[in-house]
């Protein structure tokens, strides 16, 4: 049987591949540049069904707010006083924004903090799992969300939705564009660092980290 679909369709929700998600994904390495922000916060990775294809959730942050507006990203926010873990912050932001309880979310674990968009804030990863999402979980707070969409796993693995972009500072990072969605940014270095962890490379291959490999070595000579 192919492997792509024994492994990537089949099995993501098995306990084996559980296991290797999180102990790849708190492996992950840290892009560093200046200082460590004091700032903290958290973001969802939403692995969910949807009409039987297993995939990941994103929100269109809406056009009103003052950073990152219009922006696809993970449902997720900045530390609350009120919160005790990264987990606890995750959570309670993903409720806050599109409604999903948390008592519908089955958390696998969490990656290392991530610094975030201008090195402004350290975002930590925690990953979850939905069963068979539907519309009638989500209750969206048009305030801070204009739009929630699913995007199945097999999309995301494929070559020609995956693109990358350097900035200014000398970072790559991996874009991927789903018909009119654009993920980039912390978003979807996160999306390649879940795929990366929990998927095989047979599975998941992404060619923006051969540029990035090239490019590391011309600026080591």
């Amino acid at each position: 049987m192919n492997s792509r679909l024994s492994f990537g369709i089949k099995n993501i929700f098995s306990i084996a591949a559980r296991e290797r998600c999180i102990t790849n994904f708190k492996r992950l390495t840290i892009p560093r540049y200046g200082k460590i922000p004091t700032d903290a916060g958290s973001v969802l990775v939403p692995l969910c069904q949807v009409g039987g294809k297993p995939s990941l959730l994103y929100t269109v942050r809406a056009t009103n707010l003052r950073g990152n507006g219009g922006e696809v990203a993970f449902p997720g926010g900045k530390t609350d006083h009120r919160d005790g873990s990264p987990t606890q912050t995750a959570l309670r932001e993903t409720f806050e924004e599109i409604g999903l309880a948390p008592d519908k979310i089955d958390v696998w674990g969490q990656g290392p903090p991530l610094p975030g968009r201008n090195n402004k804030i350290m975002i930590t990863p925690v990953i979850g799992s939905i069963d068979n999402l539907t519309q009638d979980d989500l209750n969206i707070n048009m305030n801070e969300i204009a739009e929630v969409f699913t995007v199945p796993i097999e999309m995301l693995c494929e070559p020609k939705n995956q693109f990358y972009t350097q900035f200014s500072n000398g970072f790559i990072l991996p874009v991927f564009v789903i018909e009119e969605y654009k993920i980039w940014g912390i978003t979807a270095y996160i999306t390649h660092s879940f795929l990366s962890s929990i998927l095989t490379k047979d599975v998941y291959r992404n060619e923006w980290m051969k540029k990035k490999i090239i490019l590391d070595k011309i600026a080591v000579k």
